[in-house]
């Protein structure tokens, strides 16, 4: 991720999406903690509003890949197929602990 590319993609300074992410980062951390405990207790409405979070906040950063990933979980969980989406969960995670590393090393 190139923070430049994507403040200019947004319309916004470097310091304005820095803060953005710092945001998203804390958010999304506790949305994916909620939506894992959802999926635990078999919480299907719960995980459907932490994912549909999740999504909004990514696509609204326009962080593509974790959007992507997000849509598909949001859409299984609305219709109550939460089978398997902790396999797309850990595959959301993955992505979104490498935007944190990545972010820890360049903030």
């Amino acid at each position: 991720m190139e923070i430049t590319i994507l403040a200019e993609n947004l319309g916004l300074d470097v310091e304005d999406i820095v803060e953005l992410l710092e945001l998203y980062i804390e958010n999304v951390a506790l949305d994916l903690s909620e939506l894992d405990a959802a999926l635990k207790a078999g919480d299907a409405a719960e995980a459907h509003k932490r994912s549909h979070s999740i999504k909004g906040a990514s696509g609204n950063l326009g962080l593509n890949d974790l959007y992507e990933i997000a849509c598909k979980i949001d859409n299984k969980a609305r219709i109550n197929e939460i089978q398997g989406l902790d396999y797309m969960v850990q595959d959301f995670r993955e992505k979104y602990d490498g935007l944190v590393n990545e972010f820890k090393n360049i903030a």
